[in-house]
């Protein structure tokens, strides 16, 4: 015997009606608890009343679509033969006149029996492509899910599509359910269509910037077989250029000459220029202030011109204020889509503790991106620095060599709860006019992991190696010391180094837990841990300390506030001062 259900919905006249409150209560006879607790949050009737101003007429609209709803969940889980009444104050839904309505229900009820478990009989689905794998549900014997069988379809298109039959559908489906036997029969066909190469690239919404240049920047090969993974590159690589808003992309719907499909892309531009502004301020190292302004299409082909601006230390005890003024070109799509070419300049005074540092540098490079993750760059700089140390006035001159990746996989925005970061950094380094040579390397890894719905554990690690040249030769800018925000939070800012100066290896910890109390407000408890040698090998002739404390956070749409209160867990102040930070976003 079989079976076909109908349903029809009936629309509700828009007569008056008193709101009221609805007590409704989902009966289910067969399933288990998780089946029931589906229902539940799939109930119309249940969510009819979410603004509180619910009336009987919306009410018994809610009602006629419970039937399918239910049925529709109960298909999902492999029940082809169920039964569902619908009842408001003991009445069948269905037999409810719309026009003669009570002012008010008072209570529902849904009662559901499920029937027995349907099992596939024969599960077929024909052509599938090399490589496609079926998911396991589908199978004689296997529980009929409606969202295996919806999955297969899908895993079967997408396999096809995946190696160039753009346009591959499925077409026919045949179901058919045993009630006796209490099997579903289905029978899938796919309509791969034909092997299709990218034919034009057709843009529309773009005002300001130049259409050769967006074609570039998207990068689809003319003539090349079709592949999914090439357009969603090529939209990543348009919005990663921050001069469009909006980028949709997708297939014409009719196939060219040659068997060619044409990629339709619609843009929506952005404003191009774009400012902001920024504080910070450390108890010991006093009030920073920074800013930028960018132009994200500076030259009419999604070029970008960013200065950023700081100034540091006002009002710190800890040496005097610090100056930058830094300037960044960008063109993406130069040699290769994939290539962002830059040209940056810097301009920085560090007026610390131990010496002052005057420097001018020079980059030219390229941005690789190799994935929607992971970018590499890799270029050539000048330096030229006036390091005042001691009493004393040293020039360097350098030739630089940076080549640094990075892999962001940070789920959660600008408060991570998932996901990692990694950073690394090889910075070979020529020394002219009897400057040392050598390399210098750092790495920044960070990793988030939730921990229920609002706390998150965040940890950190960085390193950092001076190869090739003894420390004591080079600038006191590339020494490595620690202390303060961005190393250990509790002790003085640079306090730690190694000799009277700074060390050729840096090891840093710091790991937070970060608990959030409800809407914006959250706290963090925080240690930090540094250590700096004399050699890049981690050997024991090295220094460390260690600091730690709690925080506050409050959300905004710019991020994160951040209050840290901080103490030192090592040397000879262990709890005997306290350094307080403030600023925007988390630490790490």
């Amino acid at each position: 015997m079989f079976r076909t259900l109908f349903l029809s919905v009936i629309s509700a006249s828009a007569l008056a009606g008193s709101a009221t409150a609805l007590e409704v209560n989902v009966v289910l006879d067969g399933g288990d608890d998780a089946l029931k607790a589906r229902l539940e949050n799939a109930s119309r009737l249940a969510a009819a009343d979410e603004t509180g101003t619910a009336t009987s007429q919306d009410y018994a609209a809610a009602a006629l679509a419970e039937y399918s709803i239910m049925v529709g969940v109960l298909y999902e889980e492999g029940y082809y033969g169920p039964k569902v009444n619908v009842l408001l104050d003991g009445t069948e839904a269905v037999d409810l006149d719309p026009f003669e309505l009570p002012e008010q229900f008072s209570k529902a009820e849904v009662r559901v029996q499920t029937g027995p478990v349907f099992t596939f009989g024969n599960a077929t689905i024909a052509p599938v492509a090399p490589q496609t794998t079926l998911p396991e549900g589908f199978a004689s014997g296997q529980k009929a899910q409606l969202d295996v069988i919806r999955s297969t379809g899908q895993e079967v298109v997408s396999g096809w599509q995946d190696i160039g039959y753009a346009k591959a559908d499925l077409t026919d489906q045949t179901i058919v359910a045993d009630h006796p036997n209490k099997t579903l029969d289905v029978d899938l066909g796919v309509t791969t269509g034909p092997l299709l190469t990218f034919g034009k690239l057709v843009i529309s919404g773009n005002r300001n910037v130049r259409e050769e240049r967006i074609k570039a920047i998207a990068g689809l090969p003319r003539s090349a077989v079709y592949d999914p993974d090439i357009l969603q590159q090529a939209a990543t690589r348009l919005r990663d250029t921050g001069a469009f808003r909006s980028v949709s992309m997708r297939l014409a719907d009719e196939i060219s000459e040659g068997d060619k499909i044409n990629v339709e892309l619609r843009v929506s531009e952005a404003k191009p220029r774009r400012f902001g502004f920024g504080a910070e301020l450390i108890s010991q190292e006093g009030l920073e202030l920074s800013g930028f302004w960018m132009h994200r299409n500076i030259l009419g082909g999604a070029e970008k011109l960013r200065l950023d601006f700081a100034v540091g230390g006002i009002g710190g005890v800890t040496g005097g204020e610090d100056t930058m003024l830094k300037t960044r070109f960008e063109r993406p799509a130069t040699f290769d889509a994939r290539n962002t070419l830059f040209a940056q300049t810097l301009l920085e005074r560090q007026n610390e503790p131990d010496y002052i540092s005057d420097q001018f540098r020079a980059d030219l490079g390229i941005t690789r991106w190799a994935s929607e993750f992971l970018d590499v760059e890799y270029g050539i700089a000048y330096r030229r620095a006036r390091i005042i140390d001691g009493g004393s006035e040293s020039y360097f001159s350098q030739l630089l060599f940076p080549i640094n990746a990075t892999y962001d996989k940070r789920e959660g925005g600008a408060s991570a709860t998932g996901g990692y970061y990694l950073k690394g950094e090889v910075m070979p380094f020529i020394g002219l006019n009897d400057t040392a040579s050598g390399t210098r390397s750092t790495m920044d890894a960070r990793t988030y992991l939730s921990l229920g719905e609002s706390t998150v554990v965040a940890l950190r690690g960085q390193l950092g190696a001076i190869e090739g040249a003894k420390v004591q030769n080079l600038p006191a800018d590339f020494q490595f010391y620690s202390g303060g925000g961005g190393t250990v939070r509790g002790q003085s800012y640079r306090s730690l180094g190694y000799g009277d100066g700074g060390g050729a290896t840096f090891l840093g910890a710091s790991a937070e837990v970060r608990q959030g109390f409800g809407g914006s407000l959250g706290a963090v408890a925080f240690v930090d841990y540094g250590y700096i040698g004399a050699e890049p090998s981690m050997t024991m002739d090295g220094s460390d300390h260690t600091g730690g404390g709690l925080g506050l956070r409050y959300e905004t749409p710019i991020g994160p506030l951040r209050l840290d209160v901080a103490t030192p867990l090592s040397g000879d102040s262990v709890l005997g001062k306290l350094e307080i930070y403030i600023g925007i976003g988390q630490a790490f």
